[in-house]
Parts: C-alpha cells; structure tokens; sequence
C-alpha cells in the first residue's frame, strides 16, 4: 500500500511538472494602479492556488476553533479506572477455597 502511494505521489508530481514546462511563456497580469507582475505562467497559477487554498484555510479558521472548543467541552471527564480483582490462589474457584 506504501509502495502504491508513493506511485501515485511520483504520477502526480510528473503531471504537475509537465504543465509546469508547458507553460514558461511569459504572462502579464495587470494589478491595480497601473502595476504589472511579469511571470511565467505557471508561477501564476501556482500563486493564484497558494492564495486559495490560505483563504480558504483563514475562512475556515473560527469554524474550527468552534467546533474544537465544543468538542472538548462535551467530552466527558476522564473516569477512574475500574478497580483490580486480587488475584485469585491457584485451585479457588469463584471466591471459595473449598469449590462450594
């Protein structure tokens, strides 16, 4: 199954690496105020991702917290471990020395 993994992580490497070389064209993106960032543009596209996937995280981030602050707070206080039974003599069955 690790071997199976790693497989698909070097597939999928690969395909990103191969539209990474498919896309060295210089792009331009026009920013506000007349600013230009000149990239290639895969590096764009990997930016515009970045940036999704922290939005997405910082959006995501007081839901969390919520639901990790509910969680710890519904959980029930740890209980005592169950008290050991003294180990029983060899030949005593069910508590009694004479099998009565």
């Amino acid at each position: 199954m690790r071997a199976l993994t790693w497989f698909v992580r070097l597939i999928l490497f690969l395909l990103l690496f191969g539209l990474a070389l498919n896309n060295l064209e210089p792009t331009v993106l026009h920013l506000l105020f007349g600013t230009q960032w000149r990239a290639p543009l895969f590096v764009l596209l990997l930016a515009a991702f970045t940036l999704g996937v922290v939005l997405g995280a910082l959006a995501m981030l007081p839901a969390w917290l919520r639901a990790r602050r509910g969680a710890q707070a519904a959980a029930p206080a740890a209980a005592p471990p169950p008290a050991a039974e003294p180990p029983q003599p060899p030949g005593v069955i069910d508590g009694s020395a004479d099998g009565v």
